[in-house]
């Protein structure tokens, strides 16, 4: 592991460790956070948590590899500074890229993404919460797995909840800004309605990513979606949906740690595209889990 990733888990850690037990917002401790997009659907609440992540991507036949897979294993980290501003690192991990075609197999490790988010709107008579962030992903990572390429990535966004007795949306909306031209501009956007049942949570979520602009890197009009930037030069103005189905379970919650309250959420959808462009989207399971305190 390169020694800028052992000096971020470190710090966050410590971090994680001085700075949990910041109760979250009443009336919006029954939320739970999407699974889909992980690397850029933000919960809106400020949360100290670790959330490890196992993502299998089938990759789609209209993609230049004629198919193949992706598998990734990662682990967020967020640490509550306040009960408003917290901590967030988001994108980590080591990628396993298997194409179907000719091209090699290959593994490496991911680019580092971080940033802080503010939750400046909280009305808990209304049930609303409203957050702002703002993220930087390094060109950190392997270049075998397309990672590492360009000067680094700029993401501010937006993400929002309304809860109303069991039923919870959520929503975020955000561009991806490269520092260097190679790479693609997107925008994002993401959806998630639940029910809570209890402590288990039925969740449909949707995501929209939309190259804005192309890149100078590869001569293309097909693009890596949420996790790769391929810098396809011809994909502006194209973009996938997906549509993803599962559940969180809520396995623990209220357990005492010191003063705290700790808890333990379990998540797992299946994603597929709804329209016709696939680009490197065949489909997908994302499954975690958060380990939570407040």
């Amino acid at each position: 592991m390169k020694k800028g990733k052992i000096l971020l888990l470190s710090t966050t850690i410590l971090f994680t460790t001085q700075c949990g037990g910041i109760a979250w917002a009443k009336g919006f401790e029954d939320l739970v956070s999407p699974v889909s997009n992980p690397t850029l659907f933000e919960d809106p609440r400020v949360t100290s948590e670790v959330r490890p992540i196992f993502v299998y991507h089938e990759i789609s036949d209209q993609f230049v590899s004629a198919g193949g897979n992706a598998k990734v294993g990662a682990v967020q980290l967020r640490v509550a500074i306040t009960d408003r501003l917290g901590l967030i690192a988001t994108k980590d991990g080591y990628v396993w890229l298997e194409p179907e075609s000719a091209l090699p197999r290959k593994n490496g490790w991911a680019n580092l993404a971080f940033g802080l988010k503010y939750n400046f709107l909280r009305e808990e008579d209304w049930g609303l919460l409203a957050t702002a962030g703002l993220r930087y992903e390094t060109a950190s990572g392997d270049k075998d797995v397309f990672q590492g390429r360009g000067d680094g990535v700029l993401n501010p966004f937006l993400t929002a909840a309304w809860a109303h007795d069991g039923l919870h949306v959520l929503g975020y909306t955000g561009p991806r800004l490269p520092i260097s031209g190679n790479d693609t501009t997107f925008w994002d956007t993401s959806l998630h309605v639940d029910y809570g049942i209890g402590r288990f949570y039925p969740i449909i979520e949707v995501n929209w990513v939309h190259a804005l602009d192309g890149g100078r890197r590869l001569p293309i009009d097909q693009e890596g979606f949420d996790f790769f930037n391929l810098g396809a030069r011809n994909a502006g103005g194209r973009g996938v949906v997906t549509q993803a189905y599962g559940f969180r379970v809520r396995l623990a919650d209220g357990v005492s740690v010191g003063d705290q309250v700790a808890g333990i959420d379990w998540g797992a959808v299946y994603e597929t595209p709804l329209t016709d462009r696939e680009d490197l989207f065949a489909w997908r399971v994302t499954t975690d889990i958060v380990f939570w305190l407040r």
